[in-house]
């Protein structure tokens, strides 16, 4: 992939030294050289392996489980099924108050029982030794059929339903009604209305009514899902694990298992790709396993396992109807959207029916939001989850209401825009954004302006979609030191996932104005760094990284206070610069940063240390917006679509490591590509899943990825750090209708499924 950047235009950017700077992150050589440690390099004394039975069925009973051979394997250490657990709080209704199926397996791969040896090898061995018998029972795999009355039920009836974890990917204050009343396999629902629908579309002169599918994808990270267990004879639980939360997963095992949160000691390993699926999920079974065995226990996925039992992001259908008036005003917007959530509650149906209504100004509208259970794997996050879904519908019509009514898709777009006032569907105002300025922006693509070389060549197209993401909020706290020699140490608690750390870096270097190279950020655990939220929603440099200048500003005040004491003066004369305090107007009046160190560390110092405390709790979100151009070229023989050029903007607020933005922005792109064009977890109808490798599930490649062109828009934030608002999953969202809206350009018919595979542009044309 070939990397194209255009220079922000930014003004005012020569003020700053250390943030708006295009930096090289600080995790960067360990991983490209192999020195990172990930939780798999992890070893301990005593260490056992975990490998864990899974359901072959998608749905049945369990009448028994028979672990005696595998006992008896040489080198097995234990064998774990749910009668030998230790005391829990299980919540049927929820996946991560489950450790074991006990009556019923839910969907294949759902854990049954766990062998631990010292040889991993071995314990995999004795897995083929237990003896499971199971009942077969009808297996739901269709979400569509899966909500007419009369369809066979997933599972028992649900309750106590607990939504937190989606909360922590987008926060706002809408609730989804849960289901009441006779069993059904709707879990839940949700809607949203203003004005008269049937009038708007009396008076729209073009009336699109469609269908639309897109499919389930996994995250497809590099490292599997890995935790390390230990419960030592304190009773002490410590846990090293993949997490982008280390702080909910220590709630979530608090709550769980029954133990104090200051018995629990969490600590988040470096993640090799989250992308929103690496929350919480193999952290209670590896600390359950442990507490029993009273050793530390490694509990490794396979590839296999991953895919089939971990938490991909659903399948979703999207019935829209859309009415546009001659002059490109939208004036009608009413959606019915199913979510598949799996086997338990959890699908993103919430956020699909605020961005399907939620681009574009609309004055009558109607959405309706459904999240139906099946016997497949329970759903997760993807980097926005259930936002491309929805987006692929709503951007898909635009441009085909603009074509029949021979407007530009652009403006069009433009025209009906949402800015800062304008409600989302659930009411609530939009702060201040940028959708506009990336339209702009998108304009001056170097692919949108190949449009018109393109027209009239045959199997060739350009295509343009907007997406967007409202982003997470949660509490967050750090702490800046200054250390002996002048140096300067900031401690946060957020998993950094994407270079955040880095920022935290340029943070604090601009305000204490020194090099970056005095700056140290450490990742502490649960126990010793200040609580944070989950570095998922796009949130971890828009609160943390607030967090960190508060901190660094808390910080500098001690340090000036100080420094006025020695200089006899007020804190308003001083100024900081390249390590020193100085006294504004006396050239010999300077105080250095290591020997305010000294100052303030050694023995008998006559001044407490300096340590800066940040802390931050905003109600107000910051959401991000992208706008993707794609040029694609389509073998009308085979169906095969070569994608010859991408350009995506995004908002960014203000770039504080443009390096990292650009990073965010090509690897968002990349995945909605693969998305758009070959992702698709496959299930038979006994709910199997028919390609659970990364050979058969097809991700996208070097050779199938264009040279991508980033353009950073900087619209500030009100209250992120120095304007930066929300960056990681804007970039993902309209990848799928871009590529859809180019198909669509070149060859003259739709493809209403994404991924957009060979055999359904064939279809398209009548060839199959």
């Amino acid at each position: 992939m070939a990397q194209e950047t255009k220079t922000r235009d930014k003004a005012g950017d020569s003020e700053y030294t250390a943030v708006g700077k295009p930096t090289i992150r600080i995790e960067g050589v360990g991983k490209v050289t192999g020195q990172t440690k990930f939780a798999d390099d992890l070893t301990f004394p005593h260490m056992l392996h975990a490998k864990v039975l899974g359901s072959p069925h998608a749905h049945a009973r369990v009448k028994s489980v028979d672990t005696a051979d595998a006992r008896q394997h040489p080198g097995v250490e234990a064998v774990i099924a749910a009668a030998d657990l230790p005391a829990y709080k299980m919540n049927p209704s929820n996946r991560r108050g489950v450790i074991f199926a006990v009556d019923e397996v839910l969907f294949q791969g759902q854990p049954i029982a766990a062998v631990l040896a010292s040889d991993p090898h071995v314990a995999e061995e004795a897995l083929a030794l237990i003896k499971v018998e199971y009942e077969p029972l009808t297996a739901v795999t269709d979400p569509i059929s899966a909500m007419e009355d009369g369809s066979p039920l997933v599972r028992s009836a649900i309750s106590d339903v607990d939504r937190s974890e989606e909360k922590g990917h987008v926060t706002i204050d809408v609730e989804q009604e849960e289901a009441e009343g006779a069993p059904s396999n709707i879990a839940s629902k949700i809607n949203f209305s203003r004005g008269d629908v049937e009038a708007g579309f009396a008076e729209a002169d073009c009336v699109v009514e469609q269908t639309w599918r897109s499919a389930m994808v996994h995250q497809s990270y590099i490292e599997p899902h890995a935790t390390i267990a230990d419960f030592d004879n304190s009773g002490e639980l410590s846990v090293w694990t993949s997490t982008q939360a280390p702080f909910y997963v220590r709630d979530e095992l608090c709550q769980t298992l029954g133990i104090h949160e200051s018995k629990i000691r969490v600590t988040a390993t470096e993640v090799g790709g989250g992308f929103g699926g690496k929350i919480f999920l193999t952290e209670l079974i590896t600390a359950a396993l442990a507490i029993v065995v009273k050793r530390p226990v490694k509990y490794i996925m396979s590839r296999k396992e991953d895919m089939l039992a971990a938490t991909p992001a659903p399948f979703a259908q999207v019935e829209l109807k859309t009415g546009m008036k001659a002059d490109g005003t939208l004036v009608a917007l009413k959606a019915r959207l199913i979510y598949d959530s799996g086997a338990f509650p959890g699908a993103p149906v919430m956020p699909g029916c605020l961005f399907v209504g939620g681009y574009y100004k609309c004055p009558n509208l109607h959405i309706e939001g459904f999240e139906v259970l099946t016997n497949k794997v329970s759903v997760g996050a993807l980097r926005a989850p259930g936002a491309h879904n929805a987006t692929h519908a709503i951007e898909s019509h635009m441009d085909i209401m603009a074509r029949e009514l021979g407007l530009d898709p652009l403006e069009a777009r433009m025209k009906n825009a949402v800015e800062e006032g304008d409600p989302l569907p659930s009411g609530q105002p939009y702060p201040r954004i940028g959708l506009k300025d990336c339209l702009r922006a998108i304009s001056e693509s170097d692919v949108w302006k190949r449009r018109r070389e393109v027209e009239g060549q045959a199997n060739r197209g350009v295509g343009v979609a907007i997406g967007g993401w409202i982003g997470g909020l949660q509490p967050a706290s750090a702490i800046v030191g200054l250390n002996g020699d002048g140096t300067i140490d900031v401690t946060v608690g957020s998993a950094d996932i994407s270079g955040t750390n880095t920022s935290f870096q340029q943070i604090a270097a601009e305000v204490l104005n020194v090099p970056l190279s005095s700056v140290n950020v450490t990742t502490g655990d649960t126990k010793t760094a200040p609580y944070a939220g989950m570095s998922a929603g796009s949130k971890t440099t828009y609160t943390v990284g607030k967090a960190v200048k508060l901190a660094a500003e808390d910080a500098k005040r001690q340090m000036l206070d100080i420094a006025a004491q020695r200089f006899e003066a007020s804190p308003d004369e001083l100024s900081v610069a390249d390590g020193k305090v100085h006294l504004d107007g006396d050239d010999d009046k300077v105080l250095t940063f290591a020997r305010l160190g000294k100052m303030t560390t050694n023995f008998g110092a006559r001044f407490a240390p300096v340590v800066g405390r940040g802390t931050m709790s905003t109600r107000k979100s910051a959401p991000g917006f992208s706008a993707q151009a794609a040029e694609v070229e389509i073998d009308p023989d085979t169906g095969a679509i070569t994608v010859l050029g991408y350009a995506i903007v995004q908002d960014a607020g203000f770039a504080i490591n443009p390096l990292s933005v650009e990073g965010q922005m090509q690897g968002g792109a990349s995945q909605g590509l693969g998305i758009a064009l070959s992702e698709e977890m496959k299930f038979d109808e006994e709910g199997r899943l028919l390609n659970a490798n990364l050979l058969d599930y097809r991700l996208p490649t070097t050779r199938d990825l264009p040279p991508i062109e980033t353009i950073i828009v900087e619209v500030p934030s009100e209250e992120g750090p120095y304007g930066a608002r929300i960056i990681g999953e804007p970039s993902i969202v309209p990848g799928g209708a871009t590529i859809a809206n180019a198909v669509a350009d070149a060859i003259g018919v739709r493809v209403t499924d994404i991924p957009i595979t060979p055999e359904r542009v064939l279809r398209a044309l009548g060839k199959l």
